[in-house]
């Protein structure tokens, strides 16, 4: 019996290095490939025919091409198809003129204008790892590079995306077109599969995304904790006691201004504190935070003393403010379109990480359990200053005092917005502190019979 040329393909591609193989259906005329894990899963290789010799070459070549790699998208799929199609080579490199360190160089040059150092530091891992391990110009082989360190849904798999990303900005800007082998479509798509990857796996985890569980300390905790140290440590504790109070990051300290005093005049009440936005902090947006316990303002000084600790702590860890247009260059603050951008915040915020890390005694508190609900029999554990930002959140969210402070208002008061904070600073509140809330400022019991 004579072997058609898909059954001679099919043969073939038995000995070939790849997790698909050919399939045909006897009422349809497109090649299929499966995968050998599931056979259920059957992609079409549209528009080439099981019954045209040229075409059955073409899926063969496209078969040896992909080998033990996952299928390309939809798009890049047919993209190589057509490729095979007019008998064009695959991996595209005739369009490639720069090798992978003229490309690190150029990128590294790009970052150094656009991105600020502490933002830059993954990216430039990332560069650093592709341009040694030099994949081919072509995207299948970046997808391999990709898969050859982190699985879909990890973290190290979006900040190697981000750092493509990078790459594929800087040799645009240099010549006025993307890349074929890195097109942002192409990274979109991946960075959408990392999304959908990482919520089916987590999604019904509790608190899976939050990373390391908070200390959550108590009033009565923070204040002894802070009344022990004051006399010895009076700039930590002024740090300390500001993120607490305020709900800061640990580098706004160096950014914000001084406590308001009333003014009936401009309508500005007391104990107020403004935080710049994205071009100082993290902050996505300039904003106006409150104390969640005011009588601290007095009890530790805070307005009293900010200008003298906020300048001693300026001196400790020195900004590094750049243009915000080329972050090459210090900011000379002379044009008022550039407001100037702060590059080392990572830095700065480590100086009080490692004071309490280091130097102070240890601050330790309960940590509560995935349900939000503190067990006193638990043993105190260590904390670090970040989670003193957490704790404002949790207590505006429970604290009677604050109850008629909405999720939006205090999104607003930390300078992210309501979908981050509802994420990653409510997790942590007990089933029952959300009943009470919920049903502290509803209700229709005049409306039953």
């Amino acid at each position: 019996m004579k072997l058609s040329h898909f059954d001679r393909i099919k043969i073939n591609a038995e000995e070939i290095s790849s997790k698909y193989r050919f399939y045909k259906y006897r009422t349809r005329p497109f090649i299929f490939i499966y995968s050998k894990v599931d056979r259920k899963k059957r992609f079409s290789l549209n528009p080439l025919q099981h019954k045209l010799y040229e075409d059955c070459q073409c899926a063969f070549k496209l078969l040896n091409y992909i080998g033990d790699s996952d299928l390309p998208s939809d798009q890049e799929l047919k993209r190589l198809i057509e490729k095979v199609k007019n008998n064009e080579p695959l991996q595209i490199i005739d369009d490639v003129t720069q090798t992978w360190d003229e490309i690190k160089n150029i990128t590294f040059k790009y970052i150094e204008q656009t991105m600020k150092v502490s933002s830059a530091k993954n990216v430039r891992a990332t560069i650093n790892k592709v341009s040694a391990d030099k994949p081919s110009f072509d995207w299948q082989a970046i997808i391999k590079w990709l898969k050859k360190y982190h699985m879909i849904d990890q973290r190290g798999y979006l900040n190697n995306l981000d750092g493509l990303e990078q790459i594929r900005q800087a040799l645009k800007e240099q010549d006025g077109k993307e890349p074929e082998w890195l097109k942002r479509e192409d990274l979109l798509e991946q960075r959408t599969l990392h999304n959908q990857s990482k919520g089916k796996k987590t999604r019904y985890i509790t608190n899976s995304d939050i990373g390391d569980i908070r200390g959550i300390p108590t009033r009565e905790e923070a204040e002894k904790y802070f009344d022990r140290i004051n006399k010895e440590f009076p700039l930590q504790t002024w740090c300390l006691v500001m993120m607490m109070n305020y709900g800061l990051r640990n580098h706004e300290l160096h950014h914000i201004e001084e406590i308001t005093s009333e003014d009936k005049e401009s309508s500005t009440e007391f104990g107020w504190v403004y935080v710049a936005g994205e071009w100082r902090t993290k902050s996505k947006f300039e904003h106006w935070t409150f104390p969640i316990y005011p009588e601290w303002i007095k009890k530790y000084k805070l307005k009293e003393d900010f200008r003298t600790n906020q300048d001693l702590l300026r001196k400790r860890a020195k900004m590094n403010i750049v243009s915000a247009f080329d972050k090459t260059k210090k900011w000379k603050g002379e044009d008022p379109n550039d407001r100037g951008v702060c590059d080392n915040n990572s830095y700065l915020g480590n100086w009080i990480t490692e004071q309490l890390r280091t130097k102070l005694p240890k601050f330790r508190c309960r940590i509560p359990d995935a349900k939000g609900v503190i067990n006193k029999e638990d043993k105190p554990r260590d904390i670090k200053p970040y989670d003193l930002r957490h704790t404002w959140a949790i207590t505006v969210a429970i604290d009677k005092r604050w109850s008629g402070v909405s999720d939006g208002e205090a999104a607003m008061a930390m300078g992210h917005d309501l979908s981050t904070h509802i994420k990653h600073y409510q997790r942590w509140i007990s089933s029952e502190a959300i009943r009470k809330k919920a049903m502290s400022n509803i209700t229709f019991r005049d409306y039953l019979d």
